[in-house]
């Protein structure tokens, strides 16, 4: 019995975030970041500046117990988007830090560890989340316009800074170079991906 393994050719291994779901599953977590983290933000610093504001009050720690309680739920959403999209293999959660009666279940809110950490996580996702979707969306949507020069120009001259491209045939050579970004793409994709994965591992458990 032959078991010589054929190796994967190269064109195939460059291609690989292009047509595989893994790959492009990586860049629909990329471009969900800015949304979600951008959700997860102005959650967290609503409720925690209300919460800290009416400190003095009755009313504050209530709030920000609430806050608190959401974490966990929100870090299990997390946790099944990274492993689902983005392959991250991080184990399941309790929704709630465990306590006795019920001052003890909501004092183990503002002692749990997890709690602490998935506030930073869920705050770092926006900056994270902005900075993935402006790359992605940007790499991708460069690489198909140039891909699609020779058909744009036909509508609209285009402005490359040292020379204005007017004429169909001129756009031709746009064509590989948009080929050659739409292949970077997909591994800068595939590279943000990662950094989302180690993150989602830290944060997220």
């Amino acid at each position: 019995m032959d078991t010589t393994l054929t190796p994967e050719p190269a064109w195939h291994v460059a291609l690989r975030p292009l047509v595989t779901a893994r790959g492009w599953s990586a860049v629909t977590h990329n471009l969900l970041g800015l949304a979600l983290g951008t959700a997860y933000f102005t959650w967290l610093v609503t409720g925690l500046a209300t919460g800290l504001g009416l400190a003095i009050t009755l009313l504050g720690i209530p709030i920000l117990t609430l806050v608190f309680a959401t974490v966990r739920p929100l870090l299990a959403f997390e946790r099944a988007m990274a492993n689902s999209m983005l392959g991250a293999d991080i184990p399941a959660s309790s929704l709630a830090p465990g306590g006795q009666g019920v001052w003890g279940r909501l004092k183990a809110y503002w002692q749990d560890g997890a709690t602490w950490r998935g506030i930073g996580y869920l705050l770092l996702r926006f900056p994270i989340g902005l900075f993935t979707f402006v790359v992605v969306l940007t790499s991708f949507t460069t690489a198909v316009a140039l891909v699609g020069a020779p058909i744009a120009v036909a509508f609209d001259p285009i402005e490359l800074g040292f020379t204005t491209i007017d004429e169909w045939y001129a756009a031709l050579p746009l064509i590989p170079v948009g080929l050659a970004l739409l292949v970077a793409s997909g591994w800068i994709s595939e590279g943000l991906g990662a950094m989302s994965r180690s993150l989602a591992r830290w944060g997220a458990r």
